[in-house]
């Protein structure tokens, strides 16, 4: 396993070196319905895993331009290994949120853990006891359950006379049950099975509220000087979920140009494709789509570095309302593409077909809820008060 301390190029390069292995078992890893041991391995001898982790306990402290390449990078060979290594690695800002005591435990048989955060609160309920709490529930969409260490669910507390508290909880992996529920049109190879907890009890240090990691401007959640813990976890979160759909569009393309050029190469488009301008024209409206996406993407990248915990909640409401639509511009162009993809790339083994499931159910993440997201940038343009306290 890579020990070494790593700059952002050299993480970026170590994503580069992956996409073949990626790419070449996207279909496979998509049957099994979860992520192939083979390529986690590789993943944890590139050392990508460690990017959020800071350098006192020998991780890498990248900053956010970084992780942001190589979610990309690797979401084009595959949006499902770039959606779970994007997940694996911002996980670990939010097992630093937990208390700084807890820091030395969790990362000194290597440099990262490994966990699902489950953030729908209604999967499970805790209540109060000596010492901490009793945890039970099932969660959804448990992405990296299954290679997991820990588990990060969220949970209510209810206690007499109050309203319920959601609570963030950190639960060894052994104490969870996975239950084989990812049965899905798309994403399927992040295996993404719901897990269960029962009657499990998790100390005090073992659990914050969740609102804590969604800070005001100015305070981090985590207590570590290094630029990435300057930046609020809402656009981390909305990069890890949204860059996916935006590399799986753009591989897509990709796949598509070659093989349409390669027909026409061999003559067998010559007669059809090159006669008629509506193919060429509706994939260059999809490409010119992605384009804008991605330099959306980006903007909203720049202002992040500038601004970090220092924007004000409406500039990071705006912030997610710009990575919701950029989101949806990839859904977009993806539609568009697979219009003028021939029959064959309809088969379920085309990587273009598996793109547009794998897009398409990625948009759905509920931080990519538009109404929601463009209320709050109306709301915003307007000088009101954002609504989403995800930001």
């Amino acid at each position: 396993m890579t020990t070494t301390q790593m700059d952002g190029p050299a993480l970026i390069e170590a994503a580069q070196k992956l996409v073949p292995l990626v790419r070449e078992k996207a279909r496979e890893s998509e049957l099994a319905r979860q992520p192939l041991d083979e390529v986690i391995d590789a993943i944890r001898e590139s050392g990508l895993y460690a990017m959020m982790v800071p350098r006192e306990h020998s991780g890498h402290a990248a900053d956010v331009d970084t992780f942001f390449e190589v979610t990309l990078t690797l979401s084009r060979a595959d949006a499902s290994t770039g959606w779970l290594t994007a997940f694996y690695i911002e996980h670990n800002y939010w097992a630093l949120g937990f208390p700084k005591s807890l820091h030395a435990d969790l990362f000194s048989e290597r440099p990262y853990i490994l966990a699902p955060v489950s953030m729908n609160a209604a999967g499970g309920g805790a209540t109060r006891v000596d010492g901490g709490y009793r945890l039970s529930g099932q969660w959804s969409w448990g992405t990296g359950i299954m290679h997991a260490d820990w588990a990060i669910p969220v949970g209510m507390v209810r206690t007499d006379g109050q309203p319920p508290t959601p609570m963030l909880f950190l639960v060894p992996r052994d104490q969870t049950e996975t239950v084989d529920t990812w049965f899905v049109s798309g994403m399927c190879g992040t295996g993404s099975q719901d897990y269960s907890i029962d009657d499990v009890f998790v100390p005090e240090s073992h659990a914050t509220p969740i609102m804590d990691f969604f800070g005001p401007p100015g305070r981090s959640p985590v207590p570590y000087d290094a630029p990435i813990f300057q930046v609020p976890l809402a656009p981390l979160l909305g990069f890890a979920a949204g860059l996916p759909a935006l590399g799986a569009a753009q591989g897509a393309l990709e796949v598509w140009s070659e093989l349409t050029a390669a027909k026409i190469d061999r003559g067998e488009a010559r007669a059809g494709f090159l006669s008629h301008s509506g193919k060429p024209s509706v994939a260059a409206r999809a490409a010119l789509t992605l384009e804008a996406a991605e330099q959306l993407f980006r903007s909203v990248l720049a202002d992040i570095m500038a601004q970090r915990y220092e924007a004000t909640l409406e500039t990071r409401a705006a912030w997610m309302s710009r990575i919701a639509h950029g989101v949806a511009m990839a859904r977009e162009a993806m539609f568009e593409l697979m219009s003028v993809t021939g029959s064959g790339d309809s088969r379920l083994d085309s990587p273009i077909q598996r793109a547009m499931r794998d897009v398409t159910i990625a948009s759905n993440h509920v931080f990519f809820d538009r109404q929601s997201r463009y209320g709050d940038y109306g709301r915003v343009l307007t000088g009101q008060r954002a609504e989403n306290v995800l930001v």
